[in-house]
């Protein structure tokens, strides 16, 4: 195979996996502006704690579903998971369309979720076989189809559903997922060198043993429950807080998801040159110190700067998530199996993280008390990491 073919082969996986990510992390990045919209009209009899378990649920099962299809794709099974994740994924998307109460939204948000799971890990590991210098600036440009979606998905949202109406919005965005993920399927070319032999277990116990491993789980629970509080709150949050329209936070939303595209690209440039698991140290420090000045914003131009700096932030922190682990456990074997532990992790702190955030804004701490809850996890991730 020439050079330039063996070029065009790794950054082609990169691109699929952009599109990939896209569909699924960006669309779940973009909760926020379906929880405006459930909170102002069909659910808006149902408080933001019990919504919040919709978007958080998608978030949970898309990261959880990786303890499966991360071995499924050490065995080579890539192309099954994603023909079921996709399916799962349109699926979802066209019974959110027609759902009109809460346990029907619930179920085809689930549904969306169940489909991203059985995608979003390969994409995360098929980068890693090819890349191994440039692997973190692979994985911040793969990573950025999730900023890009957060983005499209929330500015699209809008103009749609005010022109077509919430069910035509939701069958557009089907369609978006499902010609992305045919088109990710025709680049997907998976090495299978790396798996371990078909009659190996579906899940390595031996990982469970892994000091190192469960601790970097454990301090991806604790951010994941933070980080992802303003991605669904900043809608609410311009229209209770700064009496904004709810254009202007579905606007910030897609802002926050901008900035974390820059984030995703700037940070993995510098992993190139500094190791990764440092900069992903220094991201969680710029993180916490950003949620506890988030408590005193009261202007539109000061909540438009938190969105710039911490979208930034946090798209390093999220992208950063594969290389760090690979700093910790360099070795091929086994690598969809730790990347899916991971992500069971972080799915566990997605679960969490928002309903907690939901149920501290219905007391009387208010959003001051959500805005603590995100710092406090987040010293207590660099802690642990700090450590370690």
């Amino acid at each position: 195979m020439s050079n330039s073919n063996i070029v065009w082969l790794r950054w082609s996986q990169v691109l699929a996996s952009f599109f990939m990510n896209f569909s699924t992390l960006g669309f779940s990045n973009s909760f926020g502006v379906f929880q405006s919209y459930y909170t102002h009209n069909i659910l808006d009899s149902y408080s933001s704690s019990n919504i919040s378990w919709i978007g958080t649920t998608e978030g949970f099962l898309l990261s959880i579903v990786g303890i499966v299809s991360g071995p499924l794709y050490d065995k080579g099974y890539i192309r099954y998971l994603m023909i079921a994740g996709s399916l799962f994924n349109f699926l979802g998307l066209i019974n959110t369309s027609f759902a009109n109460d809460y346990q029907w939204i619930f179920l085809s948000r689930a549904l969306i979720g169940l489909g991203s799971g059985l995608i979003y890990v390969p994409a995360q590991a098929v980068i890693q076989t090819y890349f191994t210098k440039n692997a973190p600036l692979a994985d911040a440009i793969s990573m950025s189809g999730s900023s890009l979606g957060g983005i499209v998905y929330p500015l699209s949202f809008q103009q749609l559903q005010n022109r077509i109406g919430f069910g035509w919005a939701c069958r557009i965005f089907a369609l978006l997922n499902l010609c992305l993920l045919v088109t990710s399927f025709l680049l997907v070319r998976p090495r299978q060198n790396l798996g371990d032999e078909p009659k190996s277990p579906t899940f390595n116990l031996k990982l469970l043993h892994d000091w190192k491993l469960l601790l970097f789980g454990f301090i991806c629970v604790l951010l994941d429950t933070a980080v992802d509080v303003p991605f669904y709150y900043i809608p609410t949050f311009v229209q209770d807080r700064l009496e904004l329209s709810p254009t202007v936070g579905d606007s910030l939303l897609a802002g926050l998801n901008a900035s974390s595209l820059v984030g995703r690209l700037l940070f993995g440039w510098l992993a190139r040159h500094f190791k990764s698991l440092k900069v992903w140290q220094c991201c969680i420090l710029a993180a916490s110190i950003l949620l506890y000045c988030w408590s005193s914003l009261n202007s539109l131009a000061g909540i438009m700067a938190f969105v710039i700096l911490y979208g930034a932030i946090v798209g390093g922190l999220i992208s950063l998530v594969p290389s760090s682990l690979r700093d910790i456990r360099p070795e091929p074997s086994l690598l969809g199996t730790r990347i899916g532990l991971i992500e069971g992790f972080q799915g566990i702190g997605f679960l969490i993280g928002p309903p907690i955030a939901g149920a501290i804004l219905e007391s009387p701490a208010g959003y001051v008390g959500v805005f603590s809850h995100g710092e406090d996890r987040l010293y207590e991730a660099r802690g642990f990491l700090s450590v370690s």
